[in-house]
């Protein structure tokens, strides 16, 4: 890989056309970025995944490096079964947000991965969810919750 550093003296030494230089720039810049300054990148295939099987109890929060959220969420869940459960509704829906939207981690660079199978699995979440929690498969149906009102 060409350096920005030799990239430019082939351009004052006419070697390359000013087309040209700004091409390979722009394709330096990216690649640098990609990297992250030789800065390991986490996947975000991993870490969508991470999210939808054990988002609740922020291990994907821990896999990006976002040590304070996965404390967090790893408190409440713990703290959720002497809460009624409703922290761990809180931590679900958050965990929910973050595999939708968060694309970098903690040391602010973009997770690598195929983009589109990255899109694919946030798509299929959604998907997942929505079924879940659609009318015909409710996890609780009438009868059930009128037993569970009655105890």
């Amino acid at each position: 890989m060409v350096s920005a550093d030799e990239l430019q003296q082939l351009k004052d030494k006419k070697i390359i056309s000013e087309a040209e230089f700004e091409m390979q720039k722009r394709r330096l810049a990216g690649k640098l970025l990609q990297k992250g300054d030789g800065k390991a990148t986490r996947n975000g295939i991993i870490y969508i995944i991470l999210a939808f099987f054990f988002g609740a109890i922020g291990i994907h929060n821990f896999y990006a490096k976002y040590w304070k959220r996965a404390c967090i969420q790893m408190f409440l869940s713990v703290l959720s079964f002497y809460m009624l459960y409703i922290p761990l509704i809180f931590t679900s829906i958050w965990a929910m947000l973050e595999l939708l939207f968060v694309n970098k981690s903690a040391d602010g660079i973009f997770f690598g991965g195929n983009r589109r199978i990255i899109w694919l699995l946030r798509g299929l979440s959604v998907l997942i969810l929505v079924w879940a929690f659609s009318s015909n498969t409710m996890i609780f149906q009438d009868e059930d919750w009128n037993l569970l009102t009655e105890i």
